[in-house]
């Protein structure tokens, strides 16, 4: 397919990690077209990470469009002048405000009857069972690009092209040039899937402060929620929660020494970014590390070898908290020997 001064728009419009999943189809299209325009559909707590991502050259905001009636959406959308969108993350409304746009060719996936109805070329990508991660799977839809779609984790890897992260004063005054610099992460944006408090708590006690600098992030609220046991007790931990823009813990993470979370965001940034990054995962699937682990050089995961269905109801999962703090100790000490 010809792709030359194409304006391409590729639509994932929910959360941080399905953002750095979709990011290298902005990639492969340029290798294929360098002069191609990615346009890339997000929500706006996402923008910071989006356009600091080389391949992409403009950015747009679905919850701009989304919070209008649907006469000045499709006027938002027909003003982005799109010649080709890729549905990557399924909208029933946008699919529809995108055929009524009379964008050219409509990309979507053969598993939703509303694509049928709104896209004139669809991908059969089946998530549900498939053995691929989930970056894996929104790569197929390169192929109604004409372009290859099968990519292994190390191809998509080596496609990825982020801006350089510059290092503000405001940001370099949280990290210690002398230490190795650890983030940890405890909470999830509120899911039930997290190693609990009481064993980073644990880790930190164990890890020579004098040898790590150890820094917790998170929402304010999620602050409060692991205060009392991660953070007041030790006098060395850097309490960053409720303090940082996604901008400022993107650069804080790029600058990081190692970073150690469950199933969330700021994991998927540090294996992005190249940084040492240890995932923690439940076994229970669809929500296993196969399919939504940390993809990165220098990414591991642990996670116990069972299969679970405890935690499919909601309940708090506690395989994850099977991991043993000796093991996430051990691979911690591991980077400190390899820098």
């Amino acid at each position: 397919m010809h792709l030359t001064g194409k304006r391409i728009l590729i639509s994932k419009t929910n959360q941080i990690g399905d953002v750095t999943f979709a990011l290298p189809l902005a990639s492969a299209i340029k290798q294929a077209s360098p002069i191609a325009q990615i346009i890339f559909l997000g929500r706006e707590y996402t923008r910071a990470l989006i356009e600091h991502y080389r391949d992409v050259d403009e950015f747009a905001d679905w919850d701009s469009i989304a919070q209008r009636d649907d006469k000045d959406a499709l006027a938002a959308l027909c003003a982005l002048n799109i010649d080709i969108i890729l549905h990557v993350q399924p909208n029933k409304r946008l699919a529809y405000l995108a055929k009524k746009a009379k964008i050219p060719l409509r990309i979507g996936t053969s598993t939703r009857l509303y694509h049928w109805l709104t896209c004139n070329r669809r991908v059969k990508i089946s998530r549900k069972h498939s053995p691929l991660h989930e970056t894996q799977l929104d790569m197929q839809y390169l192929k109604a690009l004409g372009l290859p779609g099968e990519y292994t984790l190390a191809q998509i890897i080596a496609l990825r092209q982020f801006k350089p992260f510059k290092l503000s004063k405001n940001v370099k005054q949280y990290l210690a040039a002398d230490k190795f610099n650890l983030i940890l992460h405890p909470k999830t944006r509120g899911e039930h899937i997290e190693w609990a408090p009481e064993h980073f708590a644990q880790l930190i006690e164990r890890l020579p402060k004098e040898r790590f600098h150890i820094i917790i992030t998170g929402s304010a609220k999620e602050g409060k929620q692991v205060r009392d046991t991660m953070i007041t007790p030790f006098s060395h931990v850097m309490d960053l929660c409720g303090v940082l823009t996604l901008a400022q813990l993107q650069t804080l993470i790029a600058h990081a020494d190692g970073l150690i979370a469950a199933s969330t965001g700021p994991v998927h940034l540090a294996a992005s970014f190249g940084i040492h990054t240890l995932g923690l995962y439940a076994p229970i699937k669809p929500f296993h590390a196969g399919r939504w682990g940390p993809v990165g050089k220098q990414a591991q995961v642990l996670c116990i070898n069972k299969d679970c269905n405890w935690c499919r109801d909601g309940r708090p999962c506690r395989c994850i908290n099977k991991i043993s703090v000796d093991r996430v100790y051990h691979s911690v000490m591991q980077w400190l020997e390899d820098s």
